[in-house]
């Protein structure tokens, strides 16, 4: 256990905390998930007050597949093989670049996606407000708010991996580092990024 524990302490040494973190990926992340969000969220607040003066039935239908989370998982899967690949092939530029492309796009979606739920959370909320017992209601406000913050937490993974990938440019950035690490753990965390999920995917039904 101890020479286990002393390899792989060996082998993430090269990584700095400078390659690993930025105040700036917060910010930009924060940024990108926020001009996507409050439009769709708008979107959602007008066909609530203006059902009669809008394509309700179609913007509601538009909402309802905004909001499922299907086409994230299967782009969500893609870009995470793409990284699990990027660990593999760590001084492949068109690998990295192209991680780092899905996954900002699939960050976007998903940006896109939040807005619309918290939408409809507010709404659904509001309206229930008046017909339960205002201890209900906060209990679902409180389920409500760690169910988006976990969303939220999950999407954010896939902005903080494209930070990684763009690394490929930078000397001492994070993929750079990576191409220190053996063979054999970049191998373990191909198996992680890339095969389990699409495993994952293949048992959906």
């Amino acid at each position: 256990m101890h020479k286990l524990k002393s390899y792989l302490q060996s082998q993430l040494q090269p990584f700095d905390r400078k390659a690993l973190w930025s105040p700036q990926i917060l910010k930009e992340g924060g940024l990108v998930v926020f001009w996507w969000a409050v439009p769709a969220f708008v979107i959602v607040w007008l066909v609530n007050n203006f059902h009669e003066h809008l394509p309700s039935a179609y913007l509601e239908e538009a909402i309802s597949q905004g909001i499922g989370p299907h086409l994230w998982n299967v782009i969500g899967t893609l870009a995470l093989v793409l990284v699990g690949f990027a660990f593999l092939f760590p001084r492949s530029q068109l690998i990295a670049k192209s991680a780092r492309q899905v996954l900002i796009n699939t960050y976007a979606i998903g940006g896109l996606s939040l807005g619309l739920l918290f939408g409809q959370l507010t709404t659904a909320l509001a309206a229930a407000s008046d017909n339960i017992a205002a201890w209900k209601a906060w209990l679902l406000g409180a389920g409500s708010t760690f169910l988006f913050i976990q969303v939220l937490f999950l999407n954010f993974a896939l902005w903080y991996l494209g930070h990684l990938m763009s690394s490929r440019t930078l000397n001492d950035g994070f993929l750079n580092q990576v191409e220190q690490v053996a063979l054999r753990i970049r191998l373990v965390a191909f198996s992680l990024f890339a095969i389990l999920p699409v495993t994952l995917l293949f048992m959906e039904k």
